[in-house]
């Protein structure tokens, strides 16, 4: 069955991928790395971030599923239920825990990846989390990341992610 969402994935993927330029330093901007042209080590992350993410989505899917259908089981239509579970939690299927927990640590673990090498192999880890799963046409998880309204991490006092 088809991830059920009310939102636009285009919308999504515009917000996620402009969003970590609102916090981070752009005075040593990331080189355009697609991800046949990147490191061993972060095309290593993305394969185990892809397979830990279609394991997170089968269970993120299958959750929501049953929280939008216990909302119907209380009288409400299928429209009115899918918006009503969204009220409660707003990245809807992206809620689920194990969805936020792939993508908070891949996020770090690209983050680590980064530090280990040159600067200018560097990968945002916005890019290798969404734009390179859409380069890879993995569309599912496209859709599902795109639930997110922000990205599970945040700065710490240093300025480095957490």
């Amino acid at each position: 069955m088809a991830l059920i969402t009310l939102y636009s994935t285009e919308d999504g993927i515009e917000r996620l991928l402009a969003q970590p330029g609102d916090v981070r330093s752009q005075a040593v901007p990331f080189a355009d790395i697609s991800l046949e042209q990147a490191s061993p080590e972060h095309r290593q992350v993305f394969a185990d971030y892809v397979n830990d993410l279609k394991l997170a989505y089968d269970i993120a899917e299958a959750w929501w599923e049953d929280t939008i259908e216990t909302q119907k089981d209380l009288g409400l239509s299928q429209k009115k239920a899918i918006a009503e579970a969204f009220d409660v939690r707003l990245a809807g299927p992206a809620s689920n825990p194990h969805v936020v927990w792939a993508v908070r640590g891949y996020w770090l673990e690209c983050d680590r990846v980064n530090r280990s090498i040159e600067a200018n192999r560097a990968v945002p880890p916005e890019k290798l989390l969404l734009k390179w799963l859409i380069e890879a046409g993995e569309t599912d998880l496209v859709k599902l990341i795109a639930c997110m309204p922000y990205w599970p991490v945040g700065l710490d006092e240093k300025g480095e992610w957490c």
